[in-house]
């Protein structure tokens, strides 16, 4: 029922029952997964060691999106953030890839420029090209 699915490496690897390692191994999860019944599948790379780069499979052809990692402990609903961004994206008329890159590029500047809060994960700077055009960055 879904048209886009977006599980992170962890998830992928338990609905695949697939050990993840290599991006490869991703774009084989996500063939795996759209199977299932999803339209396109984002396998997210944010537990990648190496860097954080999201594999988009939209049923016929690969997206890769690069992404450097941040050390940050602003990271608390991330996943979250990412796929209402999609949809958002999507229901403002742009293409799935469109969208999926539009989003990773929202959540890794509100990633970049959140402001630690409480002594855990705290949440991601939903604001911040707001704030941006605002002038109220620093």
């Amino acid at each position: 029922l879904a048209d886009v699915l977006t599980p992170n490496l962890p998830e992928a690897e338990v609905l695949t029952g697939k050990t993840i390692e290599s991006l490869h191994d991703m774009e084989e999860a996500a063939k795996a997964i759209a199977a299932m019944g999803a339209k396109a599948v984002l396998v997210k790379g944010g537990h990648r060691i190496a860097d954080a780069t999201d594999i988009l499979f939209d049923g016929q052809d690969f997206h890769y999106y690069k992404g450097k990692r941040l050390e940050s402990t602003s990271t608390h609903g991330t996943g979250c953030s990412l796929s209402s961004a999609i949809a958002s994206n999507l229901a403002n008329g742009l293409s799935l890839p469109e969208a999926v890159g539009a989003a990773k590029e929202y959540v890794f500047e509100g990633i970049a420029h959140a402001e630690p809060i409480g002594k855990g994960h705290g949440p991601i700077h939903h604001f911040y090209e707001l704030y941006k055009k605002a002038g109220w960055t620093k």
